[in-house]
């Protein structure tokens, strides 16, 4: 099917957009990470349309969606956040799919809300700097910061967003994916290294009591496979699938066989 259009969903006051295929199916709910958008997802709307009720927003502060006042978000505020948009359009039970930094957010809305949450899949996840020496932390989230601010997202997305593409990725989804990039507002991707910053994935994860997915892309440099392993193993049991030659955006590089674990994922819950 065709990418649908994005709605507005009132979040106290905040608009928050979403793309909803609007079914009676299962819901799955993919949330996209730093550079991207909802239309990161164009691929598994097109393959899971049929099979779930496809629901992906855009993050606080991107495209249409209002942003968070505070400069520091936590990891919880992006939680509540999308819990609140979920309740409003009536996915009361999901499937949660996290890419990148968004694995962050998938995980907290697992642990936080248990009730609602079908399952889990770490997606090339980021883990978060709260666990790193102060020093070290510090360090990482003004250099995180000082490059976005300088850089801005269209000369960042240009010199560094197709360095993180596998090297066999077609050219038109790598135009694809460094355009998304270059529309992503700086004043969002600093909140969301902020909430970065704050967060540490191996403390939430063992209160993730759901069915879990880990996939890795082979040739991913921001979330490579060791990564992958690390939050496989504070997962507990499950699967982690690794794509061949796939960069940090499997999900569009390879959507075929992306779509192929993640159906089969859940297809066995």
């Amino acid at each position: 099917m065709a990418l649908p259009e994005p709605i507005a969903v009132g979040v106290g006051g905040t608009p928050i957009a979403i793309r909803d295929t609007e079914t009676n199916k299962p819901a799955l709910v993919l949330l996209h990470g730093l550079g991207g958008s909802s239309q990161t997802w164009a691929f598994q709307f097109r393959a899971l349309a049929d099979d779930f009720r496809v629901i992906a927003w855009d993050m606080p502060g991107y495209g249409p969606s209002g942003g968070f006042v505070r400069e520091n978000p936590t990891v919880e505020h992006y939680a509540h956040a999308l819990s609140a948009v979920l309740d409003t359009v009536g996915a009361f039970k999901a499937h949660i799919v996290g890419q990148s930094v968004a694995a962050l957010i998938g995980a907290s809305y697992a642990a936080e809300y248990p009730d609602q949450t079908l399952s889990y899949t770490f997606c090339q996840g980021l883990t978060g700097l709260a666990g790193l020496p102060d020093d070290e932390r510090a360090k990482q989230r003004k250099t995180r910061l000082d490059t976005f601010r300088e850089m801005g997202t269209e000369r960042f997305a240009e010199e560094r967003g197709r360095k993180v593409l596998g090297p066999g990725t077609p050219p038109m989804v790598a135009e694809l994916a460094v355009t998304i990039m270059k529309r992503a507002p700086v004043g969002a991707m600093c909140q969301a290294v902020e909430m970065m910053a704050q967060t540490d994935f191996f403390d939430i994860a063992p209160r993730i009591a759901c069915p879990s997915l880990v996939i890795a892309g082979s040739e991913d440099p921001a979330s490579p496979p060791e990564t992958g392993k690390a939050a496989r193993d504070a997962l507990g049991d499950g699967p982690m699938e690794l794509i061949k030659g796939a960069g940090h955006y499997g999900c569009m590089e390879n959507p075929a066989v992306f779509n192929g674990v993640l159906k089969g994922f859940l297809d066995g819950i």
